[in-house]
């Protein structure tokens, strides 16, 4: 067991460096500039510590990945609550240990997912009894919480591709006692499998060999590891996948370096160095003390018999220029590259929307697209798999034919309802196909009735297959409505006897006669 634990799986190594960097990058604060700003060439440590102290850095890599959530999450997100039992929709009220409902722990699933490019997400509940399926309890609990890649040690899966086993690395601090508890942060090991899971804890050895020890274990008979891979993008890779700010990462690194070298220029050039003969400057002299009271700390020293005199030095103006340049390119690729150049301007990092021309503008608005829908592609079918794990511990299931509870927006354009209403009428005006009409009129029901139950789709789809009606059924309906009206008021306006009957057919004579 000891050896087990100590494995990793076969693409373990070579990623968890990348994916801790990927983590330090989008989280920053002053700790990522000790590890990620760079010595340059003929600098000194001391010059380094104080440029390190100066370094800053705006989070482009933050900066992606929050807009990306703002607009996948900026419709809501349609959930079928009068179809779901009941069990789910307590799930979707207090998705997790911390409270957090399934908008929000979704929002922060998609962030995840964003930075890490996979992250394992688990559902389990608070009973420890051992019972094969958890039935509805007012004391069950079913919550959810996710996992890092650098956290997921080692899996296995059988020969269809499914989760056989997975071994995942948790943390747990002794702090029950606020008095007697030592407080220490020590590794643990869950090994979860199809029907049962085990906790264990290395103790280590003298020789630097561990003991593995089982802390607890149980059986939860699910037939299937109560867990599922939410990846950035739908793939096919068994143990990664690849990162939305898998590139842009180090290009945010090499900014923040630049921008430091930038500052050592700027520093350069405003506290310009002396330089001056050594025949006039000797140590031990006042004039010497005086020297190095002045603004700069160091003196370039010549050999002035040739007869040289003092000057101040300050580096090229043209570096900085070509520093600032580079700086504003790589921003340009950073944000060109998740279809965002609308956020970031060509020439000033601080100004707001691109001049770019409409066309670029529109192959950057397809890109941006492509990239939501494939992400609402993928929490669509994640949060359709919480669903049915939360069923599958309830001991309830539901049958394949039926519909998903959960759906994500598909388009993510600017076009609203108002904007259908509009498409709707001027596709009547030029008398479009009847089907083309029905088509559009689903778009309008669909944002109408974005989470309508499994009946009222299947009802409103009957009668779109009707819809829109011929003009022999509009002039049958208007003539049905008329008789239906005249007969109403003839029943309101009927003649209680002959001589009032009489009268009537009297005026109306007489209106007749007038009129002639």
């Amino acid at each position: 067991m000891s050896r087990f634990i100590k494995r990793r799986h076969p693409e373990y190594a070579e990623n968890v460096g990348h994916w801790d960097f990927l983590e330090a990058t989008y989280r920053g604060g002053r700790a990522w500039f000790e590890d990620h700003i760079f010595h340059y060439i003929k600098e000194g440590d001391a010059e380094f510590k104080d440029r390190l102290a100066r370094a800053y850095r705006f989070n482009h890599t933050r900066e992606i990945v929050d807009l990306l959530n703002k607009y996948i999450f900026r419709s809501p997100i349609a959930r079928n609550t009068k179809d779901a039992d009941r069990v789910v929709q307590a799930f979707w009220k207090n998705a997790t240990l911390s409270g957090l409902n399934v908008d929000q722990y979704m929002k922060l699933l998609a962030n995840r997912s964003s930075v890490f490019g996979r992250v394992w997400v688990f559902v389990d509940n608070n009973r420890r009894d051992g019972a094969l399926t958890i039935s509805e309890d007012a004391k069950t609990r079913f919550y959810s919480y996710f996992v890092k890649p650098q956290d997921a040690m080692d899996m296995g899966f059988t020969e269809t591709g499914d989760l056989n086993w997975i071994l995942v690395r948790e943390y747990h601090r002794n702090d029950e006692d606020p008095l007697r508890a030592d407080g220490k942060v020590e590794e643990r090991f869950r090994l979860w499998t199809r029907d049962s899971w085990h906790l264990f804890k290395v103790n280590k050895q003298k020789r630097g060999s561990g003991q593995a020890v089982l802390l607890d274990e149980a059986m939860h008979n699910l037939g299937q590891v109560p867990c599922f891979a939410l990846d950035h993008m739908l793939g096919e890779r068994k143990y990664v996948s690849d990162a939305m700010i898998a590139d842009t990462a180090y290009l945010d690194r090499a900014v923040a370096n630049y921008l430091s070298n930038l500052d050592a220029i700027i520093q350069d050039q405003t506290f310009s160095q002396l330089a001056m003969p050594a025949q006039n400057l000797m140590p031990g002299e006042d004039d010497y003390v005086k020297l190095l009271e002045m603004g700069t700390k160091r003196i370039f020293l010549f050999n002035g018999e040739g007869g040289g005199v003092p000057m101040y030095i300050s580096p090229d103006v043209k570096q900085a220029e070509i520093i600032v340049g580079v700086i504003n390119k790589i921003i340009s690729e950073i944000y060109h590259s998740v279809g965002m150049a609308g956020e970031r301007t060509k020439q000033d990092n601080a100004v707001g929307i691109d001049n770019s021309s409409g066309v670029a503008k529109a192959y950057d608005f397809e890109r941006l697209n492509s990239l939501l829908v494939s992400k609402a592609e993928s929490l669509d079918r994640a949060e359709n798999q919480l669903v049915h794990l939360i069923l599958l511990w309830a001991g309830k299931s539901r049958a394949d034919d039926e519909a998903d509870l959960v759906r994500y927006p598909r388009d993510f354009d600017t076009r609203g309802l108002y904007d259908e209403f509009d498409i709707a009428e001027r596709l009547a005006r030029v008398e479009a196909p009847d089907v083309v009409r029905r088509e559009q009129m689903k778009d309008v029901v669909d944002k109408l009735f974005p989470a309508l139950s499994k009946d009222l789709v299947a009802e409103i789809e009957r009668e779109l297959k009707d819809w829109p009606p011929t003009a022999e059924g509009m002039i049958e309906t208007m003539q049905a409505g008329a008789g239906a009206a005249a007969r109403g008021a003839g029943q309101d306006q009927l003649p209680r006897n002959a001589e009032e009957q009489n009268r009537q057919g009297q005026v109306t004579r007489n209106t007749a006669d007038a009129g002639s």
